[in-house]
Protein backbone atom coordinates (compact mmCIF):
# COMPACT_ATOMS: atom_id res chain seq x y z
CA UNK A 1 0.00 0.00 0.00
CA UNK A 2 2.88 2.40 0.69
CA UNK A 3 3.99 2.09 -2.93
CA UNK A 4 0.82 3.95 -3.96
CA UNK A 5 1.58 6.78 -1.57
CA UNK A 6 5.23 6.95 -2.57
CA UNK A 7 4.09 7.35 -6.17
CA UNK A 8 1.49 9.97 -5.24
CA UNK A 9 4.17 11.81 -3.29
CA UNK A 10 6.48 11.87 -6.29
CA UNK A 11 3.65 12.96 -8.57
CA UNK A 12 2.83 15.78 -6.13
CA UNK A 13 6.06 17.39 -7.35
CA UNK A 14 4.86 17.26 -10.95
CA UNK A 15 3.76 15.04 -13.84
CA UNK A 16 5.84 11.99 -14.74
CA UNK A 17 5.87 9.00 -17.01
CA UNK A 18 6.03 5.55 -15.46
CA UNK A 19 9.64 5.27 -16.58
CA UNK A 20 10.59 8.60 -14.98
CA UNK A 21 8.83 7.51 -11.75
CA UNK A 22 11.11 4.47 -11.70
CA UNK A 23 14.12 6.72 -12.24
CA UNK A 24 13.06 8.89 -9.30
CA UNK A 25 12.66 5.80 -7.10
CA UNK A 26 16.16 4.67 -8.02
CA UNK A 27 17.78 8.07 -7.50
CA UNK A 28 15.97 9.29 -4.40
CA UNK A 29 13.93 6.93 -2.23
CA UNK A 30 15.35 3.51 -2.99
CA UNK A 31 16.91 3.41 0.47
CA UNK A 32 13.44 3.37 2.02
CA UNK A 33 11.24 1.89 -0.70
CA UNK A 34 12.09 -0.02 -3.85
CA UNK A 35 9.84 -0.69 -6.79
CA UNK A 36 10.23 -2.44 -10.10
CA UNK A 37 9.02 -0.87 -13.31
CA UNK A 38 6.26 -3.49 -13.61
CA UNK A 39 5.05 -2.71 -10.06
CA UNK A 40 4.99 1.00 -10.88
CA UNK A 41 2.92 0.53 -14.04
CA UNK A 42 0.55 -1.88 -12.29
CA UNK A 43 0.07 0.60 -9.44
CA UNK A 44 -0.42 3.53 -11.83
CA UNK A 45 -3.32 1.62 -13.37
CA UNK A 46 -4.84 1.08 -9.91
CA UNK A 47 -4.35 4.73 -8.97
CA UNK A 48 -5.98 5.84 -12.21
CA UNK A 49 -9.01 3.60 -11.57
CA UNK A 50 -9.34 5.13 -8.08
CA UNK A 51 -9.25 8.61 -9.59
CA UNK A 52 -6.03 9.55 -7.78
CA UNK A 53 -4.12 10.13 -11.02
CA UNK A 54 -5.01 10.79 -14.61
CA UNK A 55 -2.91 10.33 -17.69
CA UNK A 56 -2.47 12.11 -20.96
CA UNK A 57 -0.74 10.96 -24.09
CA UNK A 58 2.13 13.04 -25.41
CA UNK A 59 2.68 12.36 -29.09
CA UNK A 60 6.24 11.95 -30.30
CA UNK A 61 7.32 11.78 -33.90
CA UNK A 62 10.53 9.82 -33.51
CA UNK A 63 9.48 7.48 -30.66
CA UNK A 64 6.40 5.78 -29.27
CA UNK A 65 3.95 8.14 -27.58
CA UNK A 66 4.43 8.84 -23.87
CA UNK A 67 1.77 8.40 -21.20
CA UNK A 68 2.22 11.16 -18.62
CA UNK A 69 0.62 10.80 -15.19
CA UNK A 70 -0.65 13.68 -13.06
CA UNK A 71 -1.98 13.62 -9.53
CA UNK A 72 -5.63 14.65 -9.08
CA UNK A 73 -7.18 16.62 -6.23
CA UNK A 74 -8.44 13.33 -4.78
CA UNK A 75 -4.93 11.91 -5.08
CA UNK A 76 -3.45 14.94 -3.29
CA UNK A 77 -6.02 14.55 -0.51
CA UNK A 78 -5.38 10.80 -0.16
CA UNK A 79 -1.63 11.44 -0.05
CA UNK A 80 -1.98 14.15 2.63
CA UNK A 81 -4.25 11.94 4.74
CA UNK A 82 -1.79 9.07 4.52
CA UNK A 83 1.13 11.38 5.30
CA UNK A 84 -0.53 12.69 8.46
CA UNK A 85 -1.82 9.30 9.65
CA UNK A 86 1.24 7.83 11.37
CA UNK A 87 0.66 4.26 12.55
CA UNK A 88 0.70 3.52 16.28
CA UNK A 89 3.51 1.06 15.76
CA UNK A 90 6.36 2.73 13.85
CA UNK A 91 8.58 -0.32 13.49
CA UNK A 92 7.51 -3.67 12.16
CA UNK A 93 8.90 -7.11 12.88
CA UNK A 94 11.53 -8.02 10.43
CA UNK A 95 12.34 -11.22 8.66
CA UNK A 96 16.04 -11.57 8.09
CA UNK A 97 17.27 -14.86 6.67
CA UNK A 98 20.90 -13.94 7.21
CA UNK A 99 20.38 -13.25 10.92
CA UNK A 100 18.35 -16.42 11.33
CA UNK A 101 21.28 -18.41 9.91
CA UNK A 102 23.67 -16.57 12.24
CA UNK A 103 21.46 -17.48 15.19
CA UNK A 104 22.03 -21.13 14.31
CA UNK A 105 25.66 -20.52 13.33
CA UNK A 106 27.03 -22.97 15.86
CA UNK A 107 25.86 -25.70 13.49
CA UNK A 108 28.23 -24.42 10.74
CA UNK A 109 31.99 -24.49 10.32
CA UNK A 110 33.74 -21.33 11.50
CA UNK A 111 35.34 -20.82 8.07
CA UNK A 112 31.92 -20.89 6.35
CA UNK A 113 30.56 -18.32 8.80
CA UNK A 114 33.52 -16.04 8.19
CA UNK A 115 32.98 -16.30 4.43
CA UNK A 116 29.31 -15.40 4.83
CA UNK A 117 30.08 -12.48 7.17
CA UNK A 118 32.61 -11.19 4.65
CA UNK A 119 30.01 -11.45 1.86
CA UNK A 120 27.59 -9.55 4.09
CA UNK A 121 30.19 -6.83 4.75
CA UNK A 122 31.01 -6.55 1.05
CA UNK A 123 27.33 -6.22 0.07
CA UNK A 124 26.65 -3.62 2.76
CA UNK A 125 29.71 -1.59 1.75
CA UNK A 126 28.56 -1.67 -1.88
CA UNK A 127 25.10 -0.46 -0.86
CA UNK A 128 26.68 2.28 1.27
CA UNK A 129 28.39 3.53 -1.91
CA UNK A 130 25.02 3.50 -3.69
CA UNK A 131 23.51 5.62 -0.91
CA UNK A 132 26.41 8.05 -1.14
CA UNK A 133 25.78 8.36 -4.89
CA UNK A 134 22.08 8.98 -4.26
CA UNK A 135 22.96 11.57 -1.66
CA UNK A 136 25.18 13.39 -4.14
CA UNK A 137 22.24 13.71 -6.57
CA UNK A 138 19.79 15.06 -4.01
CA UNK A 139 20.63 18.70 -4.85
CA UNK A 140 19.86 18.14 -8.51
CA UNK A 141 16.64 16.22 -7.81
CA UNK A 142 15.41 18.68 -5.18
CA UNK A 143 15.89 21.60 -7.53
CA UNK A 144 14.23 19.67 -10.38
CA UNK A 145 11.26 18.51 -8.28
CA UNK A 146 10.49 21.21 -5.82
CA UNK A 147 9.63 24.62 -7.09
CA UNK A 148 8.35 25.69 -3.67
CA UNK A 149 11.15 24.88 -1.23
CA UNK A 150 13.99 22.68 -2.48
CA UNK A 151 16.07 23.36 0.64
CA UNK A 152 13.28 22.09 2.89
CA UNK A 153 12.73 19.00 0.73
CA UNK A 154 16.45 18.30 0.72
CA UNK A 155 16.53 18.48 4.53
CA UNK A 156 13.93 15.73 4.82
CA UNK A 157 15.37 13.65 2.00
CA UNK A 158 18.71 13.81 3.79
CA UNK A 159 17.10 12.52 6.99
CA UNK A 160 16.29 9.27 5.16
CA UNK A 161 19.71 8.88 3.57
CA UNK A 162 21.43 9.68 6.88
CA UNK A 163 19.52 6.89 8.64
CA UNK A 164 20.37 4.45 5.86
CA UNK A 165 24.06 5.31 5.97
CA UNK A 166 24.24 5.20 9.76
CA UNK A 167 22.46 1.84 9.85
CA UNK A 168 24.79 0.38 7.23
CA UNK A 169 27.89 1.64 9.02
CA UNK A 170 26.64 0.08 12.25
CA UNK A 171 25.90 -3.35 10.74
CA UNK A 172 29.23 -3.32 8.90
CA UNK A 173 31.04 -2.63 12.18
CA UNK A 174 28.97 -5.36 13.89
CA UNK A 175 29.85 -7.91 11.19
CA UNK A 176 33.54 -6.97 11.31
CA UNK A 177 33.54 -7.51 15.08
CA UNK A 178 31.83 -10.88 14.61
CA UNK A 179 34.52 -11.95 12.12
CA UNK A 180 37.17 -10.84 14.60
CA UNK A 181 35.53 -12.82 17.44
CA UNK A 182 35.17 -15.87 15.24
CA UNK A 183 38.89 -15.62 14.37
CA UNK A 184 39.72 -15.66 18.07
CA UNK A 185 37.27 -18.46 18.87
CA UNK A 186 38.64 -21.98 18.93
CA UNK A 187 36.84 -24.76 17.07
Amino acid sequence: MSLSYAMLGILSYGPRTGYSLKKVFDKSISQVWVASLSQIYRELSVLEKKGYVYSTIQKQDDRPNKRIYNITGAGELAFQEWLQDFPDKLSYPLRDGFMLRIFFGSKLEKEELIIQFERFISQKKAYLKVLEEIESTFNVYCNEFSSESPEKDQLFWNFTIKRGKMTLKTVIRWAEECVEQLGEYGD
